[in-house]
């Protein structure tokens, strides 16, 4: 098998249409070599055999409303070779692999985004002619350039480096999302909005601001090279949902530098998996305010535990403007997480962006 291939892991749970969306338009990539890898963190639903059949030209994805996404999705050249593993097989390092362009891996479990995706990042790294590993959200979809440029982003680096790329609401495509990543405040860990989110597209410009500002790429579309991840090592598995990339940089320290490839475009279903999308509604998930809560107060005590108090006040802050809005049910599920009542958190949730 000739080498240089980058391994595109795509994290799937009980969402296969939209999955199939995605591999629709990752397929139409126009890149040297690339391998799909799907996890499917145990759906309930026919995830598995239903990625299995559109992989063999059996049933259809389905097509985007906004016509600057519905080029995207339909196009691509089935039937697609595949093969099928599990998580046990892959762990085991046991799991046979003949260079399929797609491989589906039944994780066996609800292992949460790191978790989840640490299988298709285990099984691309005992490939040897893996190079770069993209994580990509299931609820993506991605022009045809994205993968080609995000690699030659990367290979303009001198430094190790992680690459984001740029991306949009999916409802309102010409609407950004977010520039790369996002930044981080060590006094209080909130993750914060990067200053490109909800611009106009044609107004973002240079993204050499947006690097210098960000400390952390997304998780929704974050592509780095081998040797970052032999370095660092796979996300940490102790957070379900949230914190993952900030967790994985944080680790990375000065080793790690990010930037961003202006000319990829990535469009995101935003909370897709875990409720409405955010930008759509003031009422923050159930299950996002949960995780979030509860991933940020792990990561502080890991890695700031000087500024726990400043943590907690911005945490009960919070608390107080869900009771001022009348969100009592958000409320009460950030004060259970502040008060530890919840022990079972791989049952809350499905452990995807």
């Amino acid at each position: 098998m000739s080498s240089n291939c980058t391994y595109v892991v795509i994290l799937n749970w009980n969402s296969w249409g939209d999955t199939i969306a995605c591999l629709e338009s990752v397929f139409l990539s126009r890149a040297a070599r690339f391998r799909v890898v799907v996890c499917d963190n145990q759906s309930t639903d026919t995830s598995l055999s239903s990625i299995a059949a559109w992989a063999r030209g059996e049933i259809a994805a389905p097509s985007p409303k906004h016509p600057r996404l519905r080029r995207l999705v339909g196009h691509c050249s089935r039937p697609i070779a595949y093969s099928q593993l599990t998580a046990t097989e892959v762990n085991s390092a046991g799991a046979s692999d003949e260079g399929a362009s797609l491989v589906i891996i039944d994780n066996e479990a609800n292992l949460g985004f790191a978790g989840g995706n640490n299988v298709g990042i285990r099984f691309a790294l005992a490939q040897e002619d893996m190079t770069h590993i993209w994580l990509l959200n299931n609820d993506t979809i991605i022009d045809p350039d994205c993968l080609a440029n995000m690699q030659k982003r990367l290979a303009a680096e001198k430094a190790p480096s992680a690459c984001g790329s740029i991306i949009h609401f999916f409802d309102q495509p010409e609407t950004i999302q977010a520039i790369g990543g996002n930044r981080f405040n060590k006094r209080t860990g909130v993750a914060m909005q990067s200053a490109g989110r909800f611009k106009k597209e044609q107004d973002i410009g240079d993204c050499k601001a947006a690097e210098n500002e960000i400390d952390y790429i997304s998780g929704c579309s974050w592509m780095m090279p081998r040797c970052l991840l032999e370095e660092v090592g796979l996300l940490n598995e102790n957070y379900f949902l949230y914190y993952e990339e900030i967790d994985w940089f944080t680790r990375a320290g000065n080793y790690c530098q990010r930037c961003v490839a202006k000319d990829a475009h990535v469009y995101h279903r935003e909370g897709g998996s875990i409720g409405s999308p955010t930008w759509q509604r003031r009422t923050p998930s159930l299950i996002a305010d949960y995780h979030v809560f509860r991933s940020k107060h792990l990561f502080m005590r890991r890695y700031y535990p000087g500024s726990m108090i400043w943590c907690y006040l911005s945490s009960w802050a919070e608390v107080g403007k869900r009771l001022l809005r009348r969100q009592y049910k958000n409320a009460r599920i950030v004060c259970s997480v502040l008060l530890a009542k919840h022990a079972n958190v791989r049952s809350f949730g499905s452990g995807e962006h």
